[in-house]
């Protein structure tokens, strides 16, 4: 490391290494403080839909179901001691409002899974949210006949009452699979990854209303999101990366999408029809057409007067904005750096809902806390274990999609000499390292005391590397342009127990 990023200020009288062990004593203090607290103290404060639902203590009062694909048997009771073998045996058992909780390992037919899934009442089905749900894959696919969209090939269904889908990864291998599809529900799927998908990673259908928080959609070869019919879907906090459309809004759908990020995708979002969305502290960077492309008579809203949208949009490599409709899209408080098309207001104005708009009827959103740079909620946390690599060259994104589709399915196909299946399917971690062409402006180093140590953090971070900083060995396990992803990187590892330093 160059000897500028060093000297520029008079050493300190501790060195890093103490001063990063003080301030995770401190922040231990200060969580058993918090303990200590009062009751009517501590409930000022209350989580998020995200913190809540991570924690399983807060449904102590729930059955729960517990299963292992290779240490289960069916035949067993799905206690912890003497789990069940099969997620399918786990649904046909489970009393509404059960948690089915998965060990490490991939669920498939091997396992003795029957495809798809079914979730059609209040159960949460729970892998590990805290690495939203890394280890922890559902892998698989089987034919559903939709009331809406014709037969389709899904892994997961969530219909009628489903409730809660939290910390797995969903994989289907599939050329026209779909990971999760939701039908007519309402269903809370949070904390997961939904990765190399032969078309979606998460299909919302008919009338539904989910929450999709905190969620990674990573290398589906479709859409990381696509939203048919009259849906109203809330999307919060996700990352959308390399994929070929981040979000696709189609016929009468109508969305919030807030406070999401949106990397290196063929088009971050795309709308059609009549649909519509409301857009408010987003980042979309890096697009290999356009960040935002609307087509059609969708109605696009970047911020207004009362709300300024907050949304960014830089490195899209041909434009940040397209608007191909003959509506204004009023982009206030919205920031773009590159090329943008079509009648878009970036001063004062109002966003006019058309006139048939489901997005009226949405209810408002929950207060969210700041944005990113929020450090987040201290988790359980989990044994890492050895991650294998995703490949370097990803398949090519799906073609564009034609300005109309009717009632039917929304069709990509794989383009030539890629697959979306394989035996093996290497699951990415978390998102860590930004792959933004901008210069890198933060370093996490964490401090290791032996090879143990140093393994468990590679077994996190394949790339980290040794450095001296002052005088002392780090390991620097990313870099990062974002200061958002460095400190979700730096939590990742203090939850863990490591000690750690944010280098800008």
């Amino acid at each position: 490391m160059e000897s500028s990023d060093c000297h520029t200020n008079p050493k300190p009288s501790f060195s890093l290494r103490q001063l990063s062990r003080l301030n995770q004593s401190i922040h231990m203090l200060l969580m058993v403080s918090i303990i200590a607290l009062p009751c009517n103290m501590v409930l000022l404060t209350s989580p998020t839909v995200a913190q809540e639902i991570a924690h399983p203590s807060l449904n102590k009062n729930n059955k729960i179901i517990y299963v292992d694909p290779q240490d289960g048997d069916d035949e067993q009771l799905g206690k912890k001691s003497s789990p069940l073998q099969t997620i399918t045996q786990a649904l046909k058992i489970a009393p509404v409002g059960s948690t089915i909780q998965l060990a490490n390992g991939t669920y498939s037919e091997k396992t003795g899974e029957k495809f798809p899934l079914v979730l059609d009442k209040q159960i949460i089905i729970q892998g590990n949210p805290q690495n939203q749900g890394y280890k922890t894959i559902i892998q698989g696919d089987g034919y559903f006949i939709s009331p809406t969209g014709a037969g389709q090939n899904i892994a997961i269904a969530a219909l009628k009452d489903a409730g809660s889908i939290i910390g797995i990864t969903v994989t289907n291998n599939h050329s026209r699979g779909h990971g999760i599809w939701v039908e007519s529900a309402s269903p809370r799927i949070v904390n997961n990854t939904l990765t190399r998908n032969g078309n979606t990673g998460v299909s919302v259908n008919g009338k539904s209303s989910p929450l999709i928080e905190n969620n990674y959609f990573y290398n589906n070869l479709g859409n990381g999101l696509l939203v048919y019919g009259t849906s109203q879907p809330q999307v919060i906090k996700n990352t959308f990366e390399q994929t070929g459309f981040g979000i696709s809004l189609v016929q009468h759908a109508a969305a919030k999408i807030t406070d999401n990020i949106f990397d290196g995708n063929r088009i971050g979002i795309i709308l059609e029809g009549t649909s519509q969305a409301t857009l408010r502290h987003n980042e979309v960077i890096n697009s290999s057409e356009a960040g935002l492309t609307a087509i059609a008579q969708s109605h696009v809203d970047l911020g207004t007067d009362n709300e300024p949208g907050k949304n960014i949009f830089r490195s899209n490599h041909k434009l940040d904005i397209q608007n191909a409709t003959n509506n204004e899209i009023v982009a206030v408080g919205t920031e773009v750096q590159g090329d943008t098309q079509g009648d878009i207001s970036f001063e004062q104005g109002t966003f006019v809902t058309s006139k048939n708009s489901a997005l009226k009827d949405l209810p408002p959103l929950p207060p969210l806390p700041p944005r990113r740079d929020l450090v987040q909620p201290t988790l359980p946390p989990v044994n890492p274990t050895e991650i294998e690599p995703a490949p370097a060259n990803l398949p090519a994104p799906p073609p564009v999609i034609a300005n109309s589709t009717g009632d039917k399915e929304l069709v990509f196909s794989s383009p030539s000499g890629s697959s979306a299946t394989s035996d093996v399917i290497p699951i990415p971690y978390p998102p860590t390292v930004s792959s933004s062409s901008a210069p890198v402006k933060y370093k996490v180093l964490v401090e290791v005391l032996d090879d143990g140590e140093a393994d468990e953090v590679r077994s996190l971070y394949p790339e980290a590397f040794e450095t001296i900083l002052q005088g002392e060995s780090w390991l620097q396990v990313g870099a990062f342009n974002n200061l958002a992803k460095a400190k979700q990187a730096e939590q990742n590892l203090v939850n863990l127990g490591f000690a750690t330093y944010l280098l800008e």
